[in-house]
């Protein structure tokens, strides 16, 4: 069963704070069983990132918040935000970890079977959806 403490989730926001120290997060606890982790401000432009996709020929229009795929951060999806993401995710799997009784994160889940076993579920995205992300100097 998915499951995450508070003291697993503390260790991420101090981990976070530790790795990025210009980045301002949002770390919180949902259901007892995911990690929300996300980028509220820093000095890295996401305008790139910011935009809706679009049908056709319509212009991409900016939004205030966009999730990050966890399992799938690639070079194709996120372009110069790919390590950015990628490290974050890392702290997200390998800090809780550090804490008594903490364990990294594992998924050994089938859905051939429709089994699902893993440590906990995490999202991550830049802003949220009533604080959007702020860039600062």
């Amino acid at each position: 069963m998915a499951y995450i403490t508070t003291e697993e989730v503390r260790a991420i926001r101090n981990a976070l704070k530790v790795k990025f120290p210009n980045t301002k997060f949002s770390v919180r606890k949902n259901n007892y069983s995911m990690v929300d982790v996300s980028i509220l401000s820093s000095n890295i432009d996401f305008t790139n990132v910011l935009f809706t996709s679009t049908w056709g020929d319509e212009e991409p229009e900016p939004v205030d918040n966009i999730e990050i795929n966890t399992y799938h951060c690639d070079e194709k999806h996120y372009g110069e935000f790919t390590e950015l993401f990628s490290s974050i995710i890392d702290v997200m799997k390998t800090a809780p970890a550090t804490v008594e009784g903490g364990r990294e994160w594992f998924d050994k889940s089938d859905s051939m079977t429709d089994y699902f076993h893993t440590a906990y579920y995490m999202s991550l995205s830049v802003g949220k959806w009533d604080k959007p992300y702020k860039m600062v100097s």
